[in-house]
């Protein structure tokens, strides 16, 4: 029996949180092994809700400590914004890279059935990635990160060159260890582009566990998700960058993303940011000369600066 890792990934851990933890895990056959997997800060302590489950928590610094020089390196290196949360699930697999399959769950993502039903689904495919909206650069040439994609040697052509959205994924033992070998050859770039390319030039196989594109079998079109291939947000559908949803539709068996709890506060946070890129946005197009200089750079207002 094939066994299969499922990393809820995640970096707090709350009531909200550890009630969608259990759910996700509720009836899941014996050979499945589920972890929280926690990116923290360095010093900030390890929640004590989390430790009553299996967990593997990983800080910044042991993040940018992986020899994987393109995705570690960078006066400005943000985990986020550049799209590094892939460190987090390969530092997992460095530390456990036993299992056959690995499925990493942002805490984010919900599915309007129970997650048993939806593992079962992809038992018997033997695709090294499995992910929504996967895409050939061919077909999205104008999408925002494919200027992020870094290899050795021979570029990938816009044939190889392939994009997904990565908020829930499986990639097989063999895509984790071809991962970790690019990566140490100086592949690099954000992880929607950086896993499917490197699985394609590779000679893996990919497959998109939903939707209608072309990498879509037939016994999965139309199931499990929508949403809009070829927008920079994913909208619309029910698996979207944005915007957030306060609770899932009522489909049933659907992935959802982002699912997140109204926090007045925290909306109003991400509001007055998303307000002061906006403004920047402007200053920065017309009057760049009014910025300093580390304001001048894409992104730069967008998120706080403990996320990096």
């Amino acid at each position: 029996m094939r066994t299969t890792a499922v990393l809820f990934q995640i970096h707090y851990f709350d009531r909200w949180a550890e009630k969608a933890f259990r759910k996700l895990r509720a009836g899941a056959p014996p050979h499945y092994e589920f972890a929280v997997l926690m990116h923290l800060p360095p010093g900030a302590p390890v929640p004590e809700r989390v430790t009553r489950y299996p967990h593997h928590v990983v800080r910044t610094p042991e993040l940018r400590a992986l020899p994987y020089p393109a995705k570690v390196s960078g006066q400005r290196w943000n985990l986020w914004h550049d799209g590094h949360t892939d460190l987090i699930t390969m530092h997992y697999w460095r530390a456990h890279p036993g299992h056959d399959r690995y499925w990493a769950i942002e805490y984010d993502v919900r599915y309007t059935g129970p997650w048993r039903r939806f593992f079962a689904a992809f038992e018997k495919d033997d695709s090294d990635l499995l992910a929504p909206m996967v895409c050939r650069r061919r077909d999205f040439p104008e999408w925002l990160f494919w200027p992020s994609l870094v290899s050795p040697g021979e570029p990938p052509s816009d044939e190889e060159a392939v994009s997904s959205f990565m908020p829930v994924f499986r990639a097989s033992g063999r895509l984790m260890r071809a991962v970790d070998e690019a990566y140490r050859e100086g592949w690099g770039g954000h992880l929607e582009c950086s896993f499917a390319t490197v699985a394609s030039v590779r000679g893996l196989k990919l497959a998109d566990l939903g939707g209608e594109g072309e990498f879509t079998p037939e016994c999965y079109r139309r199931r499990f998700y929508s949403g809009t291939v070829r927008d920079m947000y994913r909208a619309p559908g029910t698996l979207v960058f944005k915007p957030t949803f306060f609770r899932t539709g009522s489909r049933p068996d659907m992935l959802w993303h982002p699912v997140k709890p109204f926090w007045f506060g925290v909306e109003l946070r991400r509001e007055l940011l998303a307000a002061r890129s906006a403004l920047a946005r402007v200053i920065r197009n017309r009057a760049s000369w009014l910025l300093p200089e580390r304001w001048r750079r894409p992104g730069s207002f967008s998120r706080a600066a403990s996320a990096r």
